[in-house]
């Protein structure tokens, strides 16, 4: 379990994000909470579908082990079983998560993530940080130690059995108004002091914040061409260089004179991974937000706020082409669904904005599956009704008629269980 120590001084910095934040658009946090805890949604019942819970009964049968490495653990077992690649690799050096403690720009906490799973590894902590997106209750916490099991007396030839801890404690600040009062993740952006306390940003990052305000106490690595961003501030001379030109372009970092990257599975924070990671978050939480609004008949409505936010009406548009320093870019586009044509809601676009078609690709989660059947109507007609009109109304106007049709063609043949009057 987590030691007290670390959830004190999570407490305390959560504080600091929550009175320093700002909001950047239409998707600001509805003010209604939720008692999650109780039915429907059963926040800590034993009906769970996200892949981690899977994973977790798999090894408590014993159908499933984690190999052992020195340095990094089960970190590279577990992200090959949970299907997240080394590749999206990020690296974030605030002191803004459970392990601030041993979390410095010299030793960064290394991020990975796919669709629906996010890992948190730091050198020398004593378990790894993993969410699982469930369908229904949103992201569940779990941890795993790392401390190296015995293998079993009359197995000793395999890898030890190893046990996943579901913990609570991660609500404290992953169920708060920058997570949209329901359990879901953050993105944060705050510039630091060279030990990696956070100072002056923003506790709330999603794609349509500008990017001059975006991650700050991350490395970021890749080609932005001079894009602004608040990244690879770690030293005092970069803080010094950052305050005497504010809106100058963002620094780039050469992270072998910054860390020792032989402790990590990879020596990049991808950029492509960031931008990717900054929308996928604040989606995770708006599906998840409509299932509780639904769930307890609440008078909320964060549908519209869903259909700007997928279809990227308030992205910024990027001021300078972006390429990624990893392999994250093709993984990502491989993942598809792909229509006869060879297009993807995946295929990114990083010249003028993130990706070729602006609708987002998670319309393929199980989470937007399991919006409530009024909520799917709603969302459904109205997307119908964006996607087809001759002159759509603002904000819907800034996807032009060609990529409107593109994004129609591409789901009638990628997206399963449409409405009838889509075919």
């Amino acid at each position: 379990m987590i030691r007290p120590i670390f959830i004190f001084q999570f407490a305390i910095f959560n504080v600091q994000f929550l009175l320093s934040g700002t909001a950047y658009s239409q998707n600001a946090a509805p003010a209604e909470t939720f008692p999650y805890r109780q039915p429907p949604v059963d926040y800590f019942g034993d009906e769970l579908d996200d892949p981690v819970s899977k994973l977790s009964q798999k090894l408590d049968k014993g159908e499933l082990r984690l190999e052992f490495e020195a340095g990094t653990g089960y970190l590279r077992s577990l992200l090959a079983v949970l299907d997240v690649p080394v590749s999206s690799q990020m690296l974030v050096f605030g002191k803004n998560s459970v392990n601030a403690r041993i979390i410095s720009p010299e030793n960064p906490r290394a991020l990975y993530f796919n669709d629906q799973v996010y890992v948190g590894f730091v050198p020398g902590a004593p378990f790894l940080e993993i969410t699982g997106v469930d369908s229904r209750k949103g992201a569940v916490f779990y941890t795993l130690s790392q401390k190296r099991s015995e293998p079993l007396a009359d197995e000793p030839s395999k890898p030890a059995l190893v046990t996943l801890t579901r913990e609570e404690s991660c609500l404290l600040c992953h169920a708060s108004a920058n997570s949209l009062n329901v359990p879901g993740h953050l993105a944060r952006s705050f510039i630091t002091d060279t030990q990696g306390n956070p100072g002056r940003g923003y506790s709330k990052i999603n794609h349509d914040a500008p990017y001059g305000n975006r991650w700050g106490g991350w490395y970021v690595t890749g080609d932005f061409d001079g894009l602004p961003h608040l990244g690879n501030l770690s030293t005092a001379a970069d803080l010094l260089e950052h305050d005497r030109h504010r809106d100058g372009p963002g620094r780039s970092v050469n992270l072998a004179t910054r860390i020792d990257a032989s402790k990590y599975l990879a020596a990049h924070s991808d950029i492509v991974a960031l931008l990717v990671h900054d929308h996928q978050t604040h989606m995770h939480n708006l599906l998840t937000r409509i299932y509780y609004e639904q769930q307890y008949e609440t008078t909320d409505s964060s549908v519209e706020r869903l259909l700007r936010y997928m279809l990227f009406v308030d992205e910024p548009a990027l001021e300078n082409p972006v390429l990624g320093s990893s392999g994250f870019e093709s993984w990502f586009m491989k993942q598809g669904p792909h229509d006869k044509r060879g297009r993807s809601l995946r295929q990114f676009d990083l010249e003028a904005r993130l990706f070729k078609y602006r609708c987002s690709y998670l319309i393929y989660s199980p989470a937007f599956d399991m919006l409530p059947i009024p909520a799917e109507k709603i969302v459904y007609r109205r997307l119908w009704e964006i996607l087809t009109a001759a002159a759509p109304p603002p904000p819907f106007d800034k996807l032009p008629a060609s990529e409107r049709t593109a994004i129609l063609e591409i789901l009638r043949e990628t997206k399963s269980k449409l409405p009838s009057y889509w075919k």
